[in-house]
């Protein structure tokens, strides 16, 4: 059994017509989709689907392989994301928080210098109050902050 006779047997129990499945979400020719659904039967060993003039009926085989095909289905896409997440580590963050003060004449500059030297850091800002800072820094949601004293 191969994904396809999976991918091509839920398209047709959805779309309730092997010609609608052939031509809205298989875009193939409605002969050879059949010949692929007889296969399939044929390796399951138990037929799947009632034809009809009004389309194709589930028998309880069918609905039974429904549920399952669309699992498998499911699970197959769900190993080819991690697999893609896998390649893909996630960037490395550097979060940087400051005040709307003086350190705004030096602080592009360091942050260019930073990314000059580290690109494959990403550097965030975070602006807040320096008491708002100070927590930040002591709950490890800052790397680094720049503060001034509170006045008393």
């Amino acid at each position: 059994m191969e994904l396809r006779h999976l991918r091509y047997f839920v398209a047709v129990a959805e779309e309730g017509s092997v010609t609608l499945a052939a031509e809205r979400r298989l875009h193939t020719a409605q002969p050879s989709l059949s010949r692929q659904i007889r296969d399939l039967e044929m390796e399951v060993g138990a037929q799947l689907l009632v034809r009809s003039v009004r389309g194709i009926e589930l028998t309880a085989a069918g609905r039974a392989f429904l549920d399952h095909a669309r699992l498998a289905l499911a699970q197959v896409e769900a190993a080819g994301d991690a697999a893609r997440r896998a390649s893909r580590p996630a960037k490395a963050t550097f979060v940087m928080g400051f005040l709307t003060g003086t350190e705004m004449d030096w602080f592009p500059e360091a942050v260019r210098l930073l990314h000059d030297e580290l690109p494959s850091i990403e550097v965030i800002l975070v602006s807040q109050t320096s008491p708002e800072l100070a927590s930040a820094l002591l709950r490890s949601k800052v790397d680094v902050a720049f503060l001034r004293p509170e006045p008393e």
